[in-house]
């Protein structure tokens, strides 16, 4: 039997940030901001899940660790990027101006080589489509909602028929790409979570126990449970 979400938070909670590999820090931000969010507005689920400040200070050791990612070179570019839209997000519930500051100067130098103020697609991934949005949402330059809506444009359909392996074609991240364009810049209203999130569960879910020590499939677990319960507390 898979784990509900509260015995995969009580696990995961026990294992120290630094131990978890780069790859699954996506997941296990998500997580938290979802379950952060849920107690802000419930209050009484600290009993479930720890005061606002426990969980406050665990986001921000993940972000310390995206801070430092988002720095090195050895990373490659394609999980940098994830990194940079990651840290970008986590200012939304974290307000930490050093954190924006390192991902703002980090997505400049990804997206413009030097003298250049004309963008440069690097990859066309669900992760750079996030950090697009944010830069849109934090600068307001229209350029950035452009590049933007071809990533959406090109993407939102395809992933609906590639569910044969939901790690590789990483279908929950580019569900949550399209979700994040349509809040910061704005859509036709087609993606919904709920809908998306049972979808995957099933199929996610069952390899939780028998994959228990690949970290970024208990991560990515983690920010699907916490999602789908955010969304029906609310």
């Amino acid at each position: 039997m898979a784990m509900n979400l509260n015995d995969l938070y009580k696990k995961l909670s026990d294992i120290p940030i630094e131990e978890f590999p780069s790859s699954a820090l996506s997941g296990l931000l998500h997580g938290y901001l979802s379950v952060y969010s849920m107690v802000r507005v419930n209050p009484w689920l600290e009993e479930v899940y720890g005061s606002q400040w426990m969980i406050h200070e665990r986001i921000r050791e993940i972000a310390g660790e995206l801070a430092d990612l988002v720095k090195d070179p050895s990373i490659t570019l394609e999980e940098r990027v994830g990194h940079v839209a990651d840290l970008m997000e986590t200012y939304l519930t974290y307000s930490d101006m050093d954190f924006l500051d390192i991902a703002l100067d980090a997505a400049y130098g990804i997206l413009f080589s030097e003298g250049s103020d004309k963008i440069i697609l690097t990859c066309r991934t669900s992760e750079m489509c996030r950090m697009l949005c944010s830069c849109y949402y934090f600068m307001g330059e229209q350029r950035y909602a452009e590049v933007a809506k071809e990533i959406v444009t090109e993407q939102e359909y395809h992933v609906e028929i590639n569910l044969g392996d939901l790690e590789k074609e990483n279908i929950w991240g580019w569900y949550r790409a399209v979700e994040f364009y349509e809040t910061t810049i704005g859509g036709e209203g087609k993606s919904n979570r709920l809908e998306n999130i049972n979808l995957l569960e099933d199929n996610l879910l069952a390899r939780l126990i028998t994959k228990e020590q690949n970290m970024n499939v208990v991560s990515l677990c983690f920010d699907l449970l916490a999602t789908k319960e955010y969304i029906n507390l609310k």
